[in-house]
């Protein structure tokens, strides 16, 4: 595998969108890109949750083993890495779906720590791992998909400026992740610049998305100090958008 750095530098992320985000809407919205992101899927036993049910699984290698398997392939289409996303409560049903979407051969294997869904807050999981006194758990969480699986992990989060998930950023650093996947609200307002700045680091891959609609936006947080900047919403309105920005971005850059 190509190392990530090289792999995403200069690079569009289609970035996961739920209810969205399957094999087919990845290759046609993400054609061009650097990787694209299927997901984010929910692994859970409970029948009523409040979400897109062609994106919720209930645990088990029977139930999401050969789905995987089709919409990887399926992504590949693009042209682009694939990217497999997942939130569940349980830690097991986690890593055992990162597992079967490595077994898939998907490249890239990613957390949402970005999920607001009450589901998950009120456990201490999805956005509320970033808080303080979650951390010891964010470490837990990100420690045990480090040492169960092979592939570049990704975790993506949010930040507002100056809170918690900035300093998580360096809980999550302290056990080996070096690629991060932050959403930044207005990548490429002042506030967005200022978060970049905080977080960039050499040895870290800094994926930044938030507000971005054109290649010049794209450039200018790139020049920041991004590695690579996601799309998603704005890729839902023109297909073609992540493809144009990579393409002038790998000519630019």
């Amino acid at each position: 595998m190509i190392a990530p750095m090289s792999q995403l530098k200069n690079g569009v992320v289609l970035a996961e969108i739920g209810s969205h985000s399957d094999g087919p809407w990845c290759a046609r919205h993400g054609a061009g890109s650097a990787l694209v992101v299927l997901g984010t899927f929910i692994v859970d036993a409970c029948d009523d949750v409040p979400y897109n049910p062609d994106f919720v699984f209930k645990p088990g290698r029977a139930n999401y083993g050969d789905y995987l398997s089709e919409h990887v392939a399926a992504a590949r289409d693009s042209g682009a890495a694939v990217g497999v996303s997942v939130v569940s409560v349980n830690l097991g049903d986690t890593i055992d779906f990162l597992l079967a979407a490595e077994e898939a051969g998907a490249d890239y294997l990613s957390l949402c720590i970005h999920s607001s869904m009450e589901m998950f807050v009120s456990e201490g999981l999805g956005q509320a791992l970033l808080r303080r006194e979650n951390w010891p758990n964010l470490e837990k969480q990100v420690t045990t998909i480090l040492e169960a699986t092979d592939r570049p992990f990704i975790p993506k989060f949010g930040v507002s400026g100056g809170d918690d998930a900035e300093q998580a950023v360096e809980v999550m650093a302290g056990v080996g992740v070096n690629i991060f996947h932050v959403n930044v609200g207005d990548a490429p307002s002042e506030q967005g610049r200022q978060v970049i700045n905080r977080l960039r680091r050499p040895e870290r891959v800094l994926i930044i998305g938030g507000g971005i609609r054109t290649p010049e936006q794209a450039r200018q947080v790139i020049a920041t100090g991004a590695d690579a900047v996601a799309v998603a919403t704005a890729a839902m309105e023109d297909p073609q958008l992540c493809g144009r920005i990579q393409a002038e971005l790998q000519e630019s850059c």
